[in-house]
């Protein structure tokens, strides 16, 4: 099923149409229809059930920025993690509700890098690939200090030390660690 940018969380439906029925579009910069068939930023604007995806994860946009697949072997190594591991022991479900609210924030920083690219490689040299060795490793407790100094070192870097974290947010476990935040809609 094809999605279209009407659909999208970054386009402006309700703001002032350009050229007739175009919107802007807050990730592109531009004005398109909202018949336009959806870019790969498409991030589904789901109002029904008061969830909105909040944006990319750290994870995602440095394998974006290094060009590697969606279904990369980092990326699909850490979403079993988080499924398989982390959201079976309720003693995590804190470090995803905090990932849920600082990641996408995190990741708008790094996307507005000056060199994307290098910023990019450094998270994976750094973080990623060695929280992956230690995954497959079975070194769980190692695998979660290291994506805890990644996030520690990243809050530090842009400033979002300060942050304040809503532990009593209701995310449905199932939501967890996949960018959505509750939204109250009007």
């Amino acid at each position: 099923m094809a999605n279209f940018c009407g659909e999208c969380a970054l386009y402006d439906i309700k703001g002032t149409p350009k050229w007739g029925n175009e919107h802007y579009c807050n990730k592109k910069g531009k004005y398109y229809p909202p018949t336009r068939s959806a870019c790969s930023d498409f991030i589904k604007n789901n109002v029904k059930e008061g969830y909105q995806k909040a944006g990319c994860y750290i994870t995602t946009i440095v394998c974006n920025v290094l060009g590697y697949a969606d279904d990369c072997f980092i990326l699909t190594t850490l979403r079993e993690f988080r499924e398989n591991y982390l959201k079976q022991n309720p003693e995590y479900l804190p470090l995803l509700i905090e990932y849920d609210q600082i990641g996408p924030k995190i990741s708008e920083n790094i996307l507005n890098e000056q060199d994307v690219y290098i910023t990019a490689l450094e998270i994976a040299r750094n973080f990623l690939v060695p929280c992956v060795s230690a995954i497959l490793d079975e070194l769980y407790d190692e695998a979660i200090d290291i994506y805890k100094n990644m996030v520690m070192y990243l809050k530090l870097k842009y400033q979002l030390i300060r942050t304040t974290v809503d532990y009593k947010v209701d995310t449905p476990i199932e939501n967890l660690g996949k960018g959505r935040l509750r939204t109250l809609y009007n």
